[in-house]
């Protein structure tokens, strides 16, 4: 997992007042070339917790290691003189299929998951104080992505295993469901995701099941992403 290795201000952010994103380092260097195809002005780090990324390896076999990840990121879309302008799409969601000596990625595809129907932060400054003068509207992207469109190729004299036209056709030794290996990293990204929670609907039913009270949270946006 990438963690944050800035520091808070007693708001619990980071300054909303800034442009230019600061030096990565190690790690962070793939996850900010990768985000800078969208957009040059890229902050790896958002300003609201939780930060930065976590992977888990959700299959494997001799040859290969599936693994997905899920990265907090946003972009700063304005330079001065105007005003910051921050985009805060609610999450990334990737999924890699990579050889196990690291020289062949057979399979990548990054996206925001557009399955809710709202699923971006937007938020602004209309003056020099952002105590008082952000602004804040929520959206919806309907399709930002990254995809591979082949299997890594052979460069000079490297030999790699023999290419797999689906990934659906490698025999996993162990695995585990694309589900349950994102609630693991959900689970890694908010504690409080350790607590099961349902829709209204199994909820209700669940309540009437187990004869307890009905706790129900109502939300703009989705409690366990960026967005809201």
């Amino acid at each position: 997992m990438v963690k944050s290795s800035l520091s808070y201000s007693t708001t619990g952010q980071l300054s909303s007042n800034r442009y230019y994103p600061p030096r990565v380092h190690e790690a962070e260097v793939i996850l900010h070339n990768l985000l800078r195809m969208f957009h040059s002005q890229v902050f790896i780090y958002s300003r609201f917790s939780p930060q930065g990324a976590a992977a888990i390896v959700r299959a494997q076999n001799e040859q290969y290691v599936d693994i997905m990840f899920r990265i907090h990121a946003e972009f700063q879309l304005n330079t001065p003189p105007q005003q910051p302008f921050w985009f805060t799409p609610a999450q990334f969601t990737g999924h890699i299929i990579i050889n196990r000596a690291s020289s062949h990625i057979d399979f990548f595809y990054l996206h925001v998951p557009s399955d809710n129907k709202l699923n971006v932060d937007l938020e602004w400054l209309n003056g020099p104080r952002e105590s008082n003068t952000m602004e804040v509207d929520i959206g919806y992207i309907q399709q930002m992505e990254l995809r591979s469109s082949s299997p890594s190729r052979t460069i000079g004299n490297v030999r790699h295993p023999e290419k797999i036209k689906k990934r659906e056709e490698i025999a996993w030794i162990s695995e585990m469901s694309e589900r349950d290996a994102l609630d693991v990293i959900e689970k890694e990204m908010y504690s409080f995701k350790q607590v099961p929670y349902y829709s209204l609907a199994e909820g209700v039913d669940r309540a009437i099941a187990e004869n307890k009270l009905l706790h129900s949270v109502v939300l703009w946006g989705a409690l366990d992403d960026q967005s809201c």
